[in-house]
């Protein structure tokens, strides 16, 4: 005990300064959170999640599923949720785990519980992303300024601007800042392995690089792309040592993650209707067409200079391996053409990546002691200001919807009463807040699409929001004629629901359909009229002799969430047995009988 103690000790004195900063810059990161009740002070009724378009709000839902014992084949419908993943994840398991064992998951409110997790998750990031760079360097100021620009100054790296009006990309539930934790310690691991002949690494770097299979795909992928990278480098240059280590590690991974890799593969070469359909709605494209990266472009010319300079320096073989790795994930497309959401390598490892092994170069190419001090010290204090301002700006950008949000607290109280749970109707702007706070279901929510779900369920829909909308109720083929093709009216719900069938229905993956919608394709506008004439045939035979009512019941809906602010269009006169049951604020709901 006596010596684990002084083992701690001795951790505290020797990293305290990047402990303190390390604690502080995420403290930073979440300030917007924490001052949020306190700013809008009475109004608080208990809703804060951190502001990243609706993706926090996804995770966040399937966090609370989890929690309640179900699979994650569709977190918002009552249907399919007891199918497998689509997305292959276990995280969400994983970071739950120890509250279920603990015998808390009924009782915990998931989105304190996550807000917990992402703040312990971004100081552990830091710490990581210090030691992988210290065990490169051995310098500490050098990793600790590489670990808080990586974190605090990202968003000058990747918008190439300071005090960029978006929230630090690390505060969002559940990724990057889970699947970053994962790569750096894999990093961690390897880089020790590299120089160190204790088995112990390479068994540990092994594990993780198997874990990562159940955790997050573009992580994994991205990984096993290294280290056949680290693989080839060591081939060349004859270093059989290491060449070994690398095959046992990747083995040995890819034994762990073999579970995983069989069921994608399974997924991937699947083609039935469905599978098609998920492939479309999942934004995978076909094509083999290259993609450029100015920071990789960036990263590979420093490391010219760098290897001109420094041929001898013993990470050579890592550095140029994270590089290649970069530009690979970015164009695996040339070789299986099959272009996956490649945003995802980018934003998530090649430009935090690229800074960690930037401050590596810049530290070993400058040999003027004095000058890389005052150097790192400048852009950790930048890589500070950077995200206190950046923070502060953004604030305000999404001060008012997410005070908005406390508007829904009476809704979700009286939800909560409801034992059994039931499927909700609503409107798309917070209909999120639904699934994160109480038991229920949704009837649609636009993540849907990457469900497998029939493509019934989407026309249904379709017939729904018309039907509500009094401006296409009874005229319903001129309304879908004038909006369908008009780009001034991207983006308005009721185009998007018809923009899921057309998309679907023109053969096109997603990718090559948006382009065509942009460029007004003549082809698509030539078929427009016949698929919009049978929609209209089919909304006609839906809603008569109270077919809404029908659909409802088809997909147990008992509840009709109505916020007369976000859609003051809507008309419930054709809806039989509804019973408001809660208003306030301009917003109702109501229950179908």
């Amino acid at each position: 005990m006596k010596n684990c103690f002084k083992k701690i000790i001795y951790f505290i004195k020797e990293h305290y300064l990047m402990l303190v900063l390390g604690l502080l810059l995420s403290l930073i990161i979440f300030a917007p959170l924490l001052v949020f009740p306190w700013v809008i002070g009475k109004e608080y009724q208990g809703i804060n999640i951190n502001a990243f378009g609706t993706d926090a709000h996804f995770y966040l839902t399937r966090g609370k599923e989890a929690l309640e014992g179900h699979n994650l084949g569709s977190a918002v419908t009552r249907e399919g949720k007891n199918e497998k993943d689509l997305y292959l994840s276990y995280s969400d398991y994983i970071l739950l785990a120890p509250v279920k064992i603990l015998g808390f998951g009924q009782s915990v409110n998931i989105v304190t519980l996550y807000n917990i997790y992402n703040f312990i998750g971004i100081f552990v990031l830091i710490l990581l992303i210090y030691f992988f760079s210290l065990e490169m360097s051995g310098n500490k100021l050098l990793s600790l300024a590489a670990a808080v620009f990586t974190v605090g100054g990202y968003s000058i790296v990747y918008n190439k601007a300071l005090f960029y009006n978006s929230f630090n990309i690390y505060a969002r539930v559940l990724y990057p800042y889970f699947s970053s934790i994962a790569l750096f310690l894999y990093l961690n691991f390897l880089a020790r392995s590299i120089n160190s002949s204790s088995l112990k690494y390479k068994v540990y770097s092994a594990l993780v690089f198997g874990a990562m299979f159940y955790i997050y795909f573009y992580g994994w992928s991205f990984v096993l792309i290294l280290n056949g990278c680290l693989f080839l480098i060591y081939f060349l240059k004859k270093d059989y040592a290491g060449l070994k280590k690398i095959l046992f590690i990747s083995l040995f991974g890819l034994a762990i993650g073999a579970y995983n890799l069989i069921r994608l593969f399974g997924l991937m070469f699947s083609s039935t209707e469905m599978d098609r359909q998920i492939a479309y709605f999942s934004w995978m494209s076909l094509g083999r067409a290259p993609i450029f990266s100015k920071i990789g472009f960036g990263a590979l010319a420093l490391f010219l200079i760098f290897w001109h300079q420094r041929r001898n320096d013993k990470n050579i073989p890592l550095i140029l391996a994270i590089i290649l790795a970069g530009w690979i994930a970015l164009n695996q497309q040339i070789i299986t053409g099959r272009m996956l959401q490649y945003g995802h390598y980018y934003w998530y490892f090649i430009v935090p990546l690229s800074i960690v092994i930037g401050f590596y170069m810049f530290g070993r190419l400058v040999n003027r002691e004095k000058l890389k001090f005052y150097a790192l010290v400048s852009l950790i204090g930048v890589a500070f200001l950077n995200t206190a301002v950046g923070q502060y700006r953004s604030f305000f950008t999404t001060l008012e919807p997410k005070r908005y949000e406390q508007n829904y607290r009476p809704f979700i109280d009286y939800l909560n009463k409801v034992v059994e749970p039931t499927v909700i109707f609503a409107e798309q702007t917070d209909n999120y807040l639904f699934t994160i706070f109480t038991p229920h279901d949704l009837f649609w929510n636009q993540i849907v699409t990457i469900s497998r779900v029939p493509i019934d369920r989407f026309k249904d829909t379709l017939f729904i929001y018309y039907f509500l909308n009094k401006d296409s109720r009874g005229n319903f083929q001129e309304y879908l004629s004038q909006i369908a093709g008009d780009n001034r009216a991207r983006g308005t719900y009721y185009q998007v629901l018809y923009r899921n069938l057309e998309g679907y229905w023109s053969g096109h993956d997603f990718y090559t359909y948006q382009k065509k919608l942009i460029n007004s394709d003549a082809g698509l506008a030539s078929r427009r009229p016949e698929v919009i004439a049978q929609l209209a045939k089919e909304y006609e035979e839906a809603i008569k002799d109270g077919g809404i009512n029908k659909i409802f019941d088809k997909y147990g809906v008992k509840y009709l969430f109505w916020d007369k602010n976000n859609n003051p269009e809507w008309d419930l006169s054709g809806i039989k047995g509804l019973k408001e049951v809660v208003a306030h604020n301009n917003i109702y709901l109501y229950e179908l009988n």
